[in-house]
């Protein structure tokens, strides 16, 4: 009997690898986009997507790295989750890789939905392939979050704000707004991003 409680057991670990965990877990650290930490100390790496990260070996944050930090966070610190496996449920470095949910918001999707993330679907990993892929898909052709680096240059010119690191159209009606140290020109996009600043919400640059 008791080799064949063993045996179904191994069964049941290769044919059903994406279990959901029953138990609830509470958020108590967002590390960044991507990665929280929780209650139990053990840190989960979100399955299926890749948010910027907050430090590169070049020093600094890539673009929209602390606003999807800053998303992640309103999603799931001190919330309880719910946490679905894949094939794989560890990374090498140890770390749990799991779909996240909270009631039934899966928040893998929601950032890559708004931007927040990139879809980063690898073998075996691919239960949610198809609805990554296809929200990602819409979130570029809608220059949301991260995808607004690539927009061209639509101006001769933008104004950006030194104290808040925004963005903006010469136009926008926040610019006579912005004290003149806090002022600062570029004449691209890209020289703006590179360094941190983010496109405001309002006039879209």
């Amino acid at each position: 009997m008791k080799n064949i409680l063993l045996f179904i057991a191994l069964v049941l670990s290769v044919l059903l690898p994406e279990i959901a965990d029953s138990k609830d877990y509470v958020v108590r650290k967002v590390i960044n986009g991507d990665t929280v930490q929780l209650d139990t100390g053990e840190t989960v790496k979100y399955l299926g997507i890749e948010a910027p990260k907050l430090n590169t070996k070049e020093g600094g944050a890539e673009f929209y790295a602390r606003e999807a930090a800053r998303y992640n966070k309103k999603l799931v610190f001190m919330k309880k989750v719910r946490l679905e496996f894949d094939h794989d449920k560890k990374d090498p470095q140890g770390r749990l890789l799991a779909y996240v949910f909270v009631k039934n918001l899966f928040v893998n999707a929601e950032l890559v939905k708004l931007g927040y993330a990139r879809a980063s679907v690898r073998p075996p990993n691919t239960k949610y392939q198809a609805t990554l892929t296809d929200l990602e898909k819409k979130a570029i052709e809608g220059d949301r979050g991260l995808w607004q680096e690539t927009k061209k240059d639509t101006e001769s010119y933008y104004v950006g704000n030194k104290r808040t690191y925004t963005l903006h159209r010469p136009s926008c009606k926040y610019v006579s707004k912005i004290p003149a140290k806090d002022k600062i020109i570029f004449r691209n996009r890209a020289d703006a991003l590179k360094i941190g600043y983010t496109p405001d919400k309002y006039c879209k640059p």
